[in-house]
């Protein structure tokens, strides 16, 4: 019986995240072995924090979907290596709260019987650019419009005509 692969996963990101401002994840799939994977489908399955929502996700190598949030490819890892990395793109939302998140991926397939998870804690900041919204102001009423009185030149002695 052949050494069996055994794969690794690893979420990470830097700093909090902003509101109304981009967050950027990197995801890394490793085999720390004993065996290579066997060729078969590796799939990547991210599910992002309550709010967030993906703009792009990709890697060298990976077929990705931004729709499904996953990512997948069939190249043999050897033992002890890893394949290239996996960026995801998600849209922070503005918020007048901070907020806490939990972003979960997992790796499937590879030869591999388990499923392997990771997660990634995430703080969401309040976005100094990001608007706050107005309180609705009632419009004045218009006053009505008087009427324009001719205006008399200094020195204009013109007689009025009576009659």
């Amino acid at each position: 019986m052949s050494a069996r692969p055994s794969l690794t996963i690893e979420k990470t990101h830097k700093g909090d995240f902003v509101g109304g401002r981009k967050g950027t994840y990197t995801i890394t799939v490793g085999n720390a072995g004993p065996g290579p994977t066997n060729g078969s489908t590796v799939t990547v399955q991210d599910v992002l924090p309550q709010g967030l929502t993906a703009v792009s996700m990709s890697g060298t190598g990976w077929t990705c979907s931004v729709a499904t949030l996953s990512c997948t490819r069939s190249d043999v890892l050897a033992a002890g290596a890893e394949y290239p990395v996996i960026t995801l793109v998600a849209d922070v939302p503005c918020s007048r709260k901070p907020a806490q998140g939990i972003d979960t991926v997992t790796v499937t397939g590879g030869g591999d019987s388990a499923t392997h998870t990771a997660t990634d804690p995430t703080t969401i900041r309040p976005g100094k650019h990001c608007k706050k919204p107005k309180p609705h102001k009632p419009t004045k009423p218009h006053k009505p419009h008087r009427p324009h009185k001719p205006h008399k030149k200094p020195g204009d002695h013109r007689p009025v005509a009576t009659g």
